[in-house]
C-alpha cells in the first residue's frame, strides 16, 4: 500500500512518449484520459486530437457560484463546469493531477483552482460551495472514508446547495453478474471499487442530507458518457457505447429501469440557515476578479484540516500558516498541499 505522502508526490505512470509524437494534447494527458475515461478509450491513446470534454449534467450556475470537483484528475469536469458558468475548484490527492488539471483548463481558455486534499478532510470553510460534484472517485473508498466524506460535504455545502455524485449500482445489469458479485473490500487503505444498492445509498445519504434522489448515468458500464462515441476506436467499443446509451435513454422513459443501471447519479441536498463566512467569500471574489489565473486566490476559503482555523499565506508564498494551531502547510507550484500529514509545527 502507498502512504499518503507517496500518493501526493508520486509521478503519474505513463508509457514513454514516442519520438515522433506531435499531438495537440500533451502525452501525459493522453495517457491519463485512457486511465480515467474507461476501457473504451484505450485504443484512442495517442490519437486524440482534442480534449474529450463531456457536458456536466447539472443545471447552469449563476454568477459567482462555486463548484467543487472531488477527485479532479486531469481536469475534464473542471472545464465542463466552467462552461456552465461555475467557478470551479478541484481537489485531488495527487499533486501532479492538480497541476495538469489547471494546465488543461487554461489551455482551453478558462480558469480553475486546485488544492491537494484528502476527501475525508476537505480543507474548506463551512458553507462555501453551491454544488459539489464527483465522478468515479468516491466509489474507490472504504465505507468509513465514504461516511467521512459525506459528513464533510454536508459541512462545506452552502445552504440550499446540493451534491451530485456518481456511484456504481450493485443491482446493475452488468455489475450484479460481474464485479459486484464479490463482497466489498474491508481494507481501509484499499482503493478497490465498492458496490451498494440504491436502497443502501439512500440510507447512507439520509443520515446527512434532507433530500435524496437518484437517476441513471449509464447501463452496461460505470463510466460511459454520451459523447464517448465520438472518440472511441474499434467496432466493439462503439457497439457497447451505442447499446449502453440506448438503454440509458430507455430508462429515462421506463423509470423502473433506473434501478438496474450499472452507474447512477445521486443528488442530495440540505436545508438550513446560512452560516458561512461572507467576508472570506468576498475577499476571494475580489482576488478572483483581479487575476483569476492566480491559484492562491483560494486561500481565504481554506481552513486547517487539523484544527479548522483559518490560514494566511506566507510572504514568499511557499506555505499556508495556521497561527492559532501553530502549523504550516506547503505550497507547491502555487498549489496548497492541505493534507494533515504534510503539516509542520511552527
Amino acid at each position: 500500500m502507498h502512504s499518503i505522502k507517496e500518493r501526493i508526490y508520486e509521478k503519474l505512470r505513463t508509457e514513454p512518449e514516442p519520438e515522433n509524437y506531435k499531438g495537440k494534447i500533451p502525452w501525459i494527458v493522453q495517457q491519463q484520459i485512457g486511465a480515467t475515461n474507461g476501457i473504451h478509450y484505450f485504443e484512442s491513446i495517442g490519437k486524440l486530437e482534442e480534449y474529450p470534454i463531456p457536458e456536466i449534467p447539472v443545471e447552469e450556475g449563476r454568477e459567482n457560484q462555486l463548484l467543487l470537483d472531488i477527485g479532479c484528475g486531469w481536469g475534464r469536469w473542471l472545464l465542463a463546469s466552467s462552461r456552465k458558468k461555475y467557478i470551479p475548484v478541484g481537489i485531488d490527492l495527487r499533486l501532479e493531477f492538480c497541476e495538469i488539471a489547471r494546465q488543461v483548463v487554461s489551455e482551453n481558455g478558462s480558469h480553475a483552482y486546485t488544492v491537494v486534499a484528502d476527501l475525508q478532510e476537505l480543507p474548506f470553510q463551512d458553507q462555501v460551495f453551491d454544488l459539489i460534484w464527483s465522478f468515479s472517485v468516491i466509489q474507490h473508498t472504504h465505507y468509513d472514508r465514504l461516511i467521512n466524506c459525506l459528513r464533510e460535504i454536508k459541512r462545506i455545502l452552502n445552504t440550499n446547495g446540493y451534491c451530485f455524485l456518481e456511484f456504481p449500482n450493485k443491482n446493475g445489469f452488468r455489475n450484479r453478474f460481474g464485479p459486484a458479485t464479490a463482497s466489498n473490500n474491508m481494507e481501509f487503505e484499499s482503493w478497490d471499487v465498492r458496490y451498494y444498492t440504491p436502497d443502501e445509498y439512500r440510507k447512507i445519504f439520509l443520515e446527512f442530507f434532507d433530500q435524496f434522489e437518484f437517476s441513471t448515468h449509464s447501463m452496461l458500464g460505470i463510466g460511459i458518457l454520451p459523447g464517448d462515441l465520438k472518440y472511441a476506436k474499434g467496432l466493439k467499443n462503439k457497439a457497447i457505447i451505442t447499446v449502453s446509451r440506448l438503454l440509458t435513454e430507455l430508462s429515462n422513459v421506463i423509470r423502473p429501469l433506473k434501478n438496474y443501471a450499472d452507474s447512477i447519479y445521486i443528488k442530495a441536498g440540505k436545508k438550513g440557515f446560512a452560516g458561512g463566512s461572507a467576508e472570506s467569500f468576498g475577499i476571494f471574489l475580489q482576488k478572483h476578479a483581479l487575476n483569476p489565473a492566480d491559484n492562491l486566490n483560494i486561500v481565504p476559503l481554506l481552513r486547517c484540516p487539523k484544527s479548522g482555523y483559518p490560514l494566511i499565506l506566507s510572504e514568499d508564498r511557499t506555505e499556508l500558516i495556521c497561527q492559532k494551531a501553530g502549523l504550516a502547510y506547503p505550497v507547491q507550484h502555487s498549489i496548497p498541499v492541505m493534507v494533515s500529514s504534510e503539516s509542520r509545527s511552527l
